[in-house]
């Protein structure tokens, strides 16, 4: 008879038993929805961590690309000047025939401080370049023109590949 035992005392004791069971799930539960906001909120602090610390890497790639155009671009102005130190003492032994070489050398110390230029004019810009306007402008490239950008992408990917493999 204990085992089915009908009376009022029984059913508090039952119903008591279930609702204690209730308020333990309602807590666990309660535990488990606050141990996942702990985690989602350790996760999103990570991937801040982690976009900013990509953010510094990208600023300081962009300002040693910088510097490398630049002293590339010294180089080559460099290179110019040599080639026009060259040619002026070749001109003052000079034969009828040396001055179509002197005349390209000169083109090419033009072409030398034209592509250094250039190169400098890069380095200046990637200084000054907002790298949160150049993502927009891209986002905006791609959902407005997505053949003409997946095929200038192919392009530069191309190039990018011929040139390393050399």
């Amino acid at each position: 008879m204990d085992q089915n035992d009908f009376s009022p005392r029984g059913a508090d004791q039952a119903s008591a038993g279930s609702t204690s069971g209730s308020i333990g799930a309602g807590s666990a539960d309660q535990g488990m929805s606050d141990r996942a906001r702990d985690i989602a909120g350790s996760a999103q602090e990570k991937l801040a961590d982690v976009g900013s610390s990509v953010r510094e890497r990208a600023g300081h790639m962009k300002d040693s690309l910088a510097d490398a155009l630049d002293s590339g671009a010294d180089k080559l102005r460099q290179r110019a000047t040599a080639s026009a130190m060259t040619s002026s003492d070749t001109l003052a032994g000079a034969t009828g025939s040396s001055g179509t070489a002197i005349s390209s050398d000169g083109k090419m110390s033009q072409l030398n401080n034209r592509v250094a230029g250039g190169m400098s004019a890069t380095a200046d810009w990637l200084r000054d370049a907002d790298l949160d306007g150049m993502k927009a402008g891209i986002e905006r490239q791609v959902k407005e023109h997505p053949g003409r950008t997946l095929l200038v992408a192919v392009g530069v990917g191309y190039l990018l590949g011929k040139a390393l493999r050399k």
